[in-house]
């Protein structure tokens, strides 16, 4: 009874969390990001034991990574990695027994049909295969190689006010899987025809909540190094080794990145 009491009033934050999406509507991506990481900046609900606790971090910058598309190339794709980075922890008795992450990459649409064009193929490849890439900005440069088990582990957000009142989140997996043959393209056109199968943003973020979504970073030490690295970028831990060099590229649209720390906490006698 205390834990459906707990999960009501989760829901009622949410609910809190999508009207300050819809006013005003959303304008762009970057919107979404700053909005999303605004209002988890400090939250905390709590009943019968269990709590939850938020904190969040914005920078005005994208972390941009090199890697190999289309191998035929003589030169490595350049692309941001993504937009939001979701990281929860489930502390039992103040210890942490679970953590998982996912990472998002966002769209935005504001045409009168559910149709989110020129999806990027070379991000849509880095966000659905994980090759091996090297970040390039900030410096100092480093180099990674990501085998995800879980398919959220890279994942949309489809926004804006045709995503209805809620931003739509579907993993580049199951895209892929409608869209079969994308890979060989530059851009693609994804339309949703139907919801059935979509992630509403209150299923997809209580499920990241609770920990049942999401990159298990206990057990994948690749993914938990390089999620770590993020969260340094945007200064969420607490004295972080080494020190990060920003070198914006003028020609470069500003965009930027968030990092949003759900935890999960259970009081057990």
């Amino acid at each position: 009874m205390a834990l459906n009491v707990f999960k009501q009033r989760i829901r009622r934050l949410l609910l809190n969390y999508h009207r300050l999406l819809n006013r005003p509507t959303l304008s762009d991506e970057r919107d979404f990001i700053e909005r999303t990481t605004s209002f988890f900046r400090s939250r905390s609900v709590s009943h019968g034991g269990h709590s939850l606790t938020t904190q969040s971090a914005y920078i005005d910058r994208s972390p941009i990574v090199d890697f190999y598309h289309n191998t035929p190339w003589p030169n490595p794709d350049r692309r941001e990695v993504g937009d939001i980075l979701y990281v929860s922890k489930f502390k039992r008795n103040k210890r942490v027994i679970k953590k998982r992450a996912v990472i998002i990459q966002s769209k935005f649409t504001k045409t009168n049909q559910r149709t989110w064009k020129k999806i990027d193929t070379a991000q849509f490849y880095l966000a659905l295969k994980w090759p091996h890439f090297t970040r390039v900005r900030p410096k100092p440069k480093t180099a990674h190689t990501l085998s995800p088990n879980c398919l959220t582990w890279g994942s949309y957000a489809f926004v804006g006010p045709n995503a209805v009142n809620y931003p739509l989140y579907f993993t580049s997996t199951r895209m892929f899987r409608r869209h079969p043959y994308v890979l060989s393209q530059k851009t693609f056109t994804f339309n949703m025809k139907r919801p059935l199968g979509w992630d509403t943003s209150p299923s997809f973020l209580m499920k990241q909540m609770f920990c049942l979504i999401g990159e298990d970073l206990l057990s994948n030490n690749p993914i938990r190094s390089f999620v770590d690295e993020l969260c340094r970028m945007v200064n969420l831990e607490p004295d972080p080794p080494g020190e990060f060099e920003w070198q914006p590229n003028q020609r470069e649209e500003p965009k930027g990145f968030g990092v949003i720390e759900f935890t999960l906490s259970c009081e057990e006698g």
